[in-house]
């Protein structure tokens, strides 16, 4: 094959190009830190890129979610422990008055305390978490309960939450309801309260009558402690999915860094190596450049 300077010229300046253009991927990355800056760079990677980013955004979502749960069990568990200290309260004051010795003044002090431990329940059974009413089911906008004073015994309070359960996915494959509602959890315990605050208030009852109340009290007692128990129980679930999540968004971290970030080191390496190359391309290409034929006239 005959070979001719324009040949030559030609194959140096495609050659010269390729250099510039390994160089200048080379220098992308290293000013970039990543392996890639188009899809067309590398399209497994990128697309192996774009599903680990898919996964820390779904685990940065279920982490999310737990925070939530975690927040709603924590206000729901104090609002329980506030609760049960009302109704231990309440049960020793019906205790103190379960007799007849007790003079008309004294019953009175002891009605009032008794309405404020009511009052004080309604309160907690309208605890919010950020403006979110917790106890109110699904209906977190509305208060849970109204006070109906021409509602006698059995009906003081009216309930306007629902009762559906309100759910949290904190990962795949677990799904938590994370709320109590009023209805269950306070409506019985506010009447019960009322009942005994209009006993102590009425001087035909006897001490035998208030004494009634006391199984009511030990039934809200218990009730409380098996629902702060489950309580608990949630909050270790959610504090052992806390875990694995995190552990997950290390992993999965690791892998996108693995799979798009450039060895910075190597990087360097290579730069300089192909910097020689160029260097070299420039230097065979000026010999080729030079000669013309008035180079040969001469």
């Amino acid at each position: 094959m005959r070979v001719t300077n324009s040949m030559m010229v030609r194959n140096m300046l495609d050659h010269l190009q390729n250099n510039m253009g390994d160089l200048n991927d080379l220098n992308e990355q290293l000013s970039s830190g990543k392996l890639f800056q188009m899809p067309s760079d590398a399209p497994i990677k990128v697309s192996d890129s774009m599903n680990y980013k898919s996964q820390i955004n779904r685990n940065d979502q279920f982490q999310r979610n737990l925070n939530q749960a975690e927040n709603w069990l924590k206000t729901t568990e104090s609002s329980l422990k506030s609760a049960t200290k009302v109704i231990q309260r309440a049960r020793e004051l019906t205790i103190y008055t379960a007799n007849d010795t007790m003079t008309p003044e004294d019953r009175e002090t002891v009605a009032n305390e008794m309405k404020q431990l009511r009052d004080e329940l309604i309160d907690i059974s309208n605890a919010k978490l950020g403006d979110n009413y917790i106890f109110s089911g699904q209906k977190t906008d509305q208060k849970p309960f109204d006070v109906n004073t021409a509602g006698g015994i059995g009906s003081f309070v009216d309930y306007k939450g629902d009762i559906s359960s309100i759910e949290r996915r904190l990962n795949e494959n677990v799904q938590m309801g994370v709320n109590l509602n009023g209805r269950e959890v306070f409506k019985d315990e506010i009447e019960a309260l009322n009942k005994i605050y209009n006993d102590l208030s009425d001087p035909t009852m006897t001490g035998e009558d208030i004494g009634d109340n006391l199984s009511g009290m030990d039934d809200a007692i218990n009730k409380y402690a098996e629902l702060r128990s489950e309580i608990g129980g949630k909050l270790q679930r959610t504090g052992n999915i806390a875990d694995r999540l995190e552990a997950n968004k290390v992993h999965l971290r690791s892998l996108k860094s693995k799979n798009e970030d450039a060895d910075l080191a190597k990087t360097i390496t290579e730069l300089k190596m192909e910097e020689t190359v160029y260097r070299a391309s420039l230097a065979s290409g000026s010999r080729i450049m030079q000669q013309s034929l008035v180079d040969f006239i001469r």
